[in-house]
């Protein structure tokens, strides 16, 4: 059987322009995965995660001369060599493993979608990094902030039920700024409905005695409005993640805790674990309760802040 002379130009252009198609710049693949992301669902602080770390990714890559013209062309060597970039820059490790989560997430993507053959973060590993737990208050430190605001006032009201709620309920800073009204219930030992939780769980958090107590006058103070969210401006709009931040600062100033320990909303959070973790509240409870994906967190509080150690020293040589 004789070979064909004359090559099917058809099934060879169909075959160039499939191979053009399959070609896609760092760019272009980003913009893909953007939108993927967002008909996945995920929520906007995640995709600007995205977005934010394959920004300084791919300016990195360019600053040790990766070409970027196709995704395909990317290799482990030069995922390699950006980190060692990274690391000689000073970055943090935490910084980098972030960029790197970021990078293997949307390595994958491009893989799915035929984009690359192999994932370049593939045999590279997270770089380890020192488990530290940040500061938190002493319950005398919580105390002066917490006599901080003049409660005679309106924006004083608030601010120790704001303070009140990331203490006693131990909720993140967004959390705190997404709640509703709705999301208060005083009937029985009261709770709160924390709905747009970053795991996308709903939780339950019940109330202390001491925070359904200013809820309440605070409540009463904020009265009724069209405008249905619980903290509010005095301008009866929604208080916004900033000014939170700024009032904590103000208070720590105050009280001069500040001196100490940043106060900012994660420390109450923190601080929030840790007293739960000193009166022996089981780590599954505890998890309910804060909303976090998995124990790793908590076991590290555990581990700093739990009394078996103090029980179980003096064993043995009673």
């Amino acid at each position: 059987m004789s070979r064909r002379k004359e090559v099917n130009t058809k099934v060879l252009e169909r075959l160039i322009q499939k191979q053009e198609q399959s070609v896609k710049d760092f760019q272009q693949a980003s913009v893909e995965f953007f939108k993927h992301c967002k008909i996945k669902g995920l929520s906007p602080d995640t995709i600007k995660f995205y977005q934010k770390e394959l920004k300084g990714f791919s300016r990195a890559l360019i600053e040790i001369d990766v070409p970027l013209k196709d995704v395909r062309a990317l290799r482990t060597q030069d995922i390699e060599s950006w980190i060692e970039h990274m690391l000689e820059n000073n970055r943090a490790v935490s910084s980098i493993n972030a960029r790197m989560r970021a990078g293997r997430t949307f390595m994958n993507y491009c893989l799915k979608k035929g984009y690359i053959d192999q994932n370049p973060f593939d045999g590279v590993s997270q770089l380890k990094k020192r488990h530290t737990v940040g500061a938190t208050f002493t319950k005398k430190q919580l105390e002066r902030l917490l006599e901080s605001p003049d409660i005679t006032q309106f924006v004083g009201l608030r601010d120790l039920a704001i303070m009140l709620t990331f203490a006693h309920v131990g909720l993140r800073l967004k959390e705190l700024c997404s709640l509703k009204v709705q999301d208060i219930s005083f009937d029985g030992k009261g709770e709160v409905i924390i709905q747009q939780a970053k795991n996308r769980y709903a939780r339950r958090v019940p109330m202390t005695k001491r925070l359904k107590t200013v809820l309440k006058a605070y409540f009463e103070e904020r009265g009724v409005l069209e405008n249905d969210a619980l903290f509010i401006s005095i301008e009866n709009a929604p208080i916004n993640a900033r000014t939170v931040q700024e009032r904590l600062k103000h208070y720590g100033v105050v009280s001069k805790v500040e001196k100490d320990v940043p106060v900012s909303p994660h420390a109450f959070r923190r601080t929030f674990c840790r007293l739960k973790v000193e009166a022996g509240v089981n780590l599954f409870v505890l998890q309910r309760l804060t909303g976090h994906s998995d124990l790793e967190m908590l076991q590290r509080y555990c581990q700093i802040y739990g009394k078996d150690l103090e029980q179980a020293i003096e064993k043995g040589f009673e």
